[in-house]
């Protein structure tokens, strides 16, 4: 028995008016697994952005400490994030000294993340695309009999990580990081 009202069949009006719940679970189902792709996709454009971004930055960096070095002979020996900084946009000299006035810049901080707003705030770092600090490793080592200093320039990548005391400091494989260990495996270092 079909009932009328308004001159319409109530089947009709039900079926032709909205979707089945199987309907409307395969649209979002589909809806889901396009944000998803579309997600992925956004988030693997960012990584490529934030490591060229790194990449240039380092550049950047190891440019400014070889000008360091040109100027006072030597590169910053310095394990302190903030005390490379104060070196670099020179406001410590090469003994550690605070420097007043401030000396040669050989960085332009305002091209840079920094831990805190003011560029000239005490205890300010250089950050990485990912928020964390640049490392930098001021080592030395023997070589044909005389001892020679250098630098390792690097950023913990992605996911911050960082094998402790690597590189060394001292030793045949100063400098040198250990690019098999699991930690270091998404590290961007200035001269890779």
């Amino acid at each position: 028995m079909h009932l009328r009202w308004g001159g319409l069949s109530t089947r009709r009006c039900s079926r032709a008016g909205g979707f089945t719940l199987i309907e409307l679970l395969a649209v979002v189902a589909v809806v889901t697994i396009l944000s998803g792709s579309v997600l992925g996709m956004v988030r693997g454009v960012h990584e490529r952005v934030a490591g060229a971004r790194a990449k240039a930055e380092l550049a950047v960096l190891a440019q400014a400490i070889e000008a360091w070095r040109g100027q006072y002979g030597d590169y910053p020996a310095t394990a302190d994030g903030a005390e490379l900084y104060e070196s670099l946009t020179g406001r410590r000299g090469p003994q550690h000294d605070a420097l007043d006035p401030p000396g040669r810049t050989f960085l332009e901080a305002g091209r840079f993340s920094l831990k805190a707003p003011d560029a000239a705030a005490p205890g300010n770092v250089l950050l990485d695309p990912w928020g964390q600090p640049y490392h930098y490793v001021y080592f030395t080592r023997l070589l044909g009999g005389r001892l020679v200093s250098g630098y390792a320039l690097f950023s913990g990548g992605p996911d911050g990580c960082v094998k402790p005391d690597d590189p060394p400091v001292a030793g045949a494989t100063a400098g040198e990081p250990d690019l098999t260990a699991p930690e270091n495996a998404d590290n961007f270092y200035s001269r890779q």
